[in-house]
């Protein structure tokens, strides 16, 4: 008698390996939502963002828990286009303004027109060579500074800082 022999595989069809492909996706779907969890569960659940937005104001918190103050409120201004004294000269220049407290003043906003208008007295009262050496500009800051904290009624303004100066 012959033997019998084993019945041969059967072709695989199109459907086991679609099966397979669902298991992969399926495996690959869970393990990327577990990640996403475990990220979440150890940052607490807060975003990347939220994360260090509280860590910045923990640090503010420290500092000033330790006695170091914060950083003083800067206010920038438009450019101030102005003739000077000398006829056909021009100075244009970009003016930020330091405050002593870490905050700006509540009525500073509603003043910017007259804080705009007394710096632009100062500036235009000046001849190019008065305001081209290194001790002219020292002094233009120190008049810009008593201009606008007599406007402001008070002392506020520290520091002015001339972030862009072009005469011409």
């Amino acid at each position: 008698m012959a033997k019998e022999e084993a019945p041969a595989e059967e072709p695989k069809t199109g459907k086991d390996s679609k099966k397979m492909i669902i298991i992969i996706v399926v495996v690959v779907v869970v393990l990327a939502l577990a990640g996403v969890g475990a990220f979440f569960a150890l940052s607490g659940g807060k975003s990347a963002e939220e994360g260090v937005e509280e860590g910045e104001e923990e640090a503010v918190e420290s500092e000033e828990a330790e006695g170091h103050e914060a950083a003083p409120a800067v206010l920038p201004l438009e450019s101030f286009i102005v003739n000077l004294q000398v006829k056909g000269s021009f100075l244009k220049t970009t003016i930020h303004l330091e405050f002593a407290e870490p905050e700006l003043p509540k009525t500073v906003e509603s003043e910017i027109p007259k804080v705009r208008d007394a710096i632009i007295r100062v500036l235009s009262s000046k001849g190019s060579a008065e305001i081209l050496t290194v001790e002219g500009k020292e002094r233009l800051r120190d008049e810009v500074r008593d201009a606008v904290n007599q406007t402001l009624g008070a002392e506020d303004v520290s520091r002015v800082y001339f972030t862009e100066f072009i005469i011409q």
